[in-house]
């Protein structure tokens, strides 16, 4: 096992925080009619209108406990596989557990349902589609693929390096 690599855990960091907003940005997309019906049905909240979209009480107070599962999700399956790249790159399991609690405090400090990370690349989604759903879609995609490359490139050159040196 190697010590710490600090560039290999801030980028694994990075990698983790596009791949959980590719996750929620793919769950927007699965609720997006609700999402674009409640942006612009606000003033209607305790009407029919609302009911019908969301017939019970628990269609709203089940929306963002909802959303934080697929952030727990998306960090879930980041998190593994972060184990499994350090484990076969022979790094040391302290860099998987530091990103862990880095991405535990972020979820605390609700970074993810924010989404800042997805305000900087609102000009490019909007420009690629004007329907919600399908720009959830593309950012999904686009920013797990990102994620998982980011990811994967963390410890490519520290494991080309290894096998130099052998």
């Amino acid at each position: 096992m190697k010590e710490l690599n600090i560039k290999v855990i801030l980028l694994q960091i990075l990698g983790m925080i596009f791949l959980i907003n590719g996750v929620l940005q793919l769950k927007f997309y699965t609720v997006s009619e609700k999402i674009i019906w409640a942006k612009t049905h606000s003033q209607y909240r305790n009407s029919e209108y609302w009911n019908k979209l969301l017939p019970t009480k628990e269609g709203i107070f089940n929306f963002w406990p909802n959303v934080y599962v697929w952030i727990f999700l998306g960090s879930l399956i980041g998190i593994c596989m972060l184990a499994f790249i350090n484990w076969k790159s022979k790094l040391s399991s302290l860099n998987t557990i530091i990103v862990a609690i880095v991405l535990y405090v972020l979820l605390r400090l609700k970074f993810f349902r924010k989404e800042v990370v997805s305000h900087f690349f609102r000009p490019v989604r909007t420009f690629l589609s004007n329907d919600f759903g399908t720009q959830c879609l593309i950012e999904g995609i686009i920013f797990s693929f990102i994620g998982v490359t980011i990811i994967y490139l963390s410890v490519i050159q520290i494991y080309l390096n290894s096998k130099k040196l052998h």
